[in-house]
């Protein structure tokens, strides 16, 4: 027990030690550097899409019928009339107030009413453009137009803009000076209309608050000498008086029945026993008579011992004295039973008692209930009267002061709305820049095509950036470069053999040495490289991490454990007369030693177990058995490093097994390949079984402008490779 529990507090120390333990995901999909990554990646659509804009927008240009714009600028005062509705609601001089006012305003700017006053203004001012003296408009056609007028605030001032747009300019400007001169004859009109109907109004609504008043002062003065709230409240402190006193009668009661019921068990332990005169206690009844018949019985009883002492049990002096001491103690019984009736009596008679105090404690509890609750009931209805009575009150004053104000501004002619600058005939047209139009154009398609590709991106659900890798926790060991030749996979896989100074070679050299290193050594020696799908270059890297590991001097076992792929024999040429695992684990083992199993000196430090496989096996039901465990373990007394070549985890679930029996698990992603969900169902997976995971083998990055914005910065070597390899799916 302690030896597993050492284990697995140095399998928790080590898990920690790696890289990726504790480490939080980052910043996610949407963070704006990968944002610029996914744009560059796909700069071609981007670039169609933003030529497509800016043809559309310089076509528009050319097409467009030219559109003159025409405005006038007005001052509007916020100072407004006194009353302005039948309600008769005035300004309070607040500065929310004005906005409300100014609002107010300008939306009947776009009234009815104002359409039908501009009409008949402009008629009146040009009367030839009537169509029914020959002109080129007609009356619902203009009110038509007057609704495609624009009003625009200026949100620092209080000026309004009125334009309109039209083909002909001279139309368009006559347009806005009508607009504008009916925008102050407008309010001029309904002020000097809502003024004079205030008045009246005004009249009808005091008198009619003056009767609410008086009605809600009946209201109060009936309802308080109906409700005698005075009464009430005395009756409820009397009523809890005598709460408190029967409360304390009962809590007496109770104690007298406790002391009773203690007497009593006293009493019914005296049956049978000797009882000690010294521990009586107090509350016995008879208690003198009881202290002489408990002497009288030891006295007796003492009397005995003694004459059995001299005499025999037959002589006369001896029965005399037995007799005397049956006598004591029949009358000492009988005494016992009639103070034992008399207490239970006397707890009877207290349990009536008691009964009769909680019934008037219960009857007034319920009625000081029933007060309180008229109390409360009283006191509502009384303050919403008052609350009632203090609202007409102060509407009726109110009513006073504006009766006052509306009979002061019923006079007042108040135009409110000043001319600044009236519109003039427009000479340019504002929809033929073709400049404009042509950036314009081409910032929406550049637009359009940016959000194309983003939600592209998203839609493939692909790994695309060593960020998107970081961001699922991930400790990123090395980045492998995309490669400009087109190489097969037996061909990556040995590169190291070949081209000792190759760039992807001196990638792994750098990640054998972090395993290597004095901190994660003792973590790292048995490696499982593992994938979320096939094709992600992960036997290419278990190769060239085992070929680096051996230059470096490390003895190397190398173990093709993808049993359903195997991949290991064609990449050494190792022929198939040398001992395939998969027939090893089916029953080889009984004739083949560990060491039979291993294709030894592929090069020098390095060894390899090789796989075939067999289409009438399963691989998943051998990989559990305890012959495989065996394998790493003589493995691990014999070799510096172990690395395994698993099959991918989104796949089979052999790799599960798998992490079981190794130290660490090392994740291959491909750039553009893999995908999100099935990488973060595969780290899941190692999670929910414990398995620590070191970090993880960027492969395919692109180093180029967009690879910047891909986290691919300090990682690797060799700007600009292409795709170094097809690892088929």
């Amino acid at each position: 027990m302690i030896g597993e529990q050492q284990a697995n507090a140095d399998s928790g120390n080590a898990r920690q030690a790696l890289p990726s333990a504790g480490r939080a995901p980052s910043s996610g999909f949407f963070s704006p550097m990968n944002l610029i990554g996914v744009v560059l990646r796909r700069w071609f659509v981007v670039l169609v899409l933003t030529g497509i804009g800016g043809a559309a927008g310089f076509i528009h240009s050319r097409m467009v019928v030219p559109i003159y714009k025409a405005e006038a600028e007005l001052e509007m005062n916020v100072r407004r009339p006194k009353v302005i509705n039948n309600e008769a609601v005035f300004d309070d001089g607040s500065a929310s107030n004005e906005d409300v006012i100014f609002n107010t305003r300008f939306k009947k700017f776009k009234s009815p009413a104002m359409e039908r006053l501009a009409t008949e203004e402009y008629f009146k001012r040009y009367p030839e453009d009537d169509s029914s003296q020959g002109g080129f408009i007609g009356r619902y056609m203009l009110a038509g137009m007057i609704r495609d007028v624009g009003w625009r605030k200026d949100g620092t001032a209080n000026i309004v803009y009125v334009s309109y747009y039209n083909e002909n300019p001279e139309f368009a400007a006559k347009m806005v000076n009508v607009l504008s001169h009916c925008a102050g004859l407008l309010m001029m009109q309904e002020n000097q209309a809502v003024s004079e109907e205030a008045v009246k109004w005004l009249v009808t609504q005091l008198d009619d608050q003056r009767g609410e008043l008086e009605l809600v002062e009946a209201q109060l003065a009936s309802l308080r000498d109906e409700l005698n709230l005075d009464s009430l409240e005395q009756h409820k402190v009397s009523v809890g008086q005598a709460l408190i006193a029967v409360s304390a009668e009962r809590e007496a009661l109770f104690s007298r029945i406790s002391e009773r019921k203690i007497v009593l068990n006293y009493v019914l332990e005296l049956k049978g026993t000797d009882p000690d005169l010294e521990n009586l206690p107090t509350g016995l009844p008879k208690e003198a008579e009881l202290n002489e018949l408990i002497a009288n019985s030891r006295n007796a009883r003492d009397e005995l011992l003694l004459i059995a002492s001299r005499y025999t049990d037959k002589h006369p002096e001896y029965k005399a004295a037995a007799e005397k001491e049956a006598r004591a103690k029949e009358q000492l019984a009988h005494f016992i039973e009639g103070a034992e009736e008399k207490v239970r009596h006397e707890i009877t008679l207290l349990g009536q008692q008691l009964e009769e105090k909680d019934k008037r404690i219960f009857k007034l509890k319920g009625e000081a209930l029933d007060l309180e609750q008229q109390l409360v009931s009283g006191s509502q209805r009384q303050q919403r009267l008052e609350r009632k009575r203090d609202a007409a009150d102060t509407a009726y004053q109110s009513l006073l002061r504006r009766m006052e104000e509306a009979r002061l501004s019923a006079d007042e002619n108040m135009a409110f709305t000043k001319i600044i600058r009236g519109a003039q005939v427009p000479r340019f047209a504002v929809n033929l820049s073709t400049s404009k139009t042509l950036l314009t154009g081409l910032f929406m398609g550049g637009a359009a095509g940016c959000v194309l590709v983003i939600l592209l991106s998203f839609m493939l659900d692909k790994i695309e950036s060593v960020t998107d890798l970081k961001d699922l926790g991930l400790y990123i060991l090395g980045t492998i470069p995309s490669y400009r030749k087109e190489n097969s996979r037996e061909e990556l896989a040995t590169l190291g053999l070949r081209d000792k100074f190759n760039p992807m070679i001196e990638i792994f050299a750098g990640v054998n040495s972090l395993i290597s290193s004095e901190k994660y050594a003792g973590n790292t020696k048995v490696l499982l490289m593992s994938s979320a799908m096939p094709g992600e270059g992960k036997t290419v890297s278990a190769c060239n991490l085992a070929i680096s590991s051996s230059v470096n001097g490390s003895k190397t076992l190398l173990i093709d454990c993808d049993l359903r792929r195997p991949q290991l024999a064609k990449v050494f040429e190792i022929g198939e007369e040398h001992p395939s695992l998969l027939e090893w684990l089916v029953d080889g083992e009984k004739h083949l030693s560990h060491r039979e199993l291993v294709s030894c000196n592929i090069i020098e430090n390095l060894d390899v177990i090789t796989s075939r496989p067999i289409k009438e096996i399963n691989p998943a039901e051998l990989l559990g058995r305890g012959c495989l465990a065996e394998l790493i373990e003589w493995a691990r007394e014999h070799y510096d490093r172990i690395i395994i070549d698993s099959p991918p985890l989104g796949v089979v679930g052999d790799a599960q097994v798998l992490a079981d029996l190794a130290d660490a698990v090392v994740v291959v992603s491909r750039i553009g390949k893999t995908r999100r969900r099935a990488l973060r169902f595969s780290l899941a997976k190692f999670e929910e079984i414990d398995a620590p995971v070191f970090g993880c083998i960027a492969n395919d990055v692109p180093h180029s402008i967009a690879g910047m914005f891909r986290g691919a910065e300090g990682y690797g070597y060799g700007y600009g490779y292409k795709s170094y390899g097809r690892d088929e799916a």
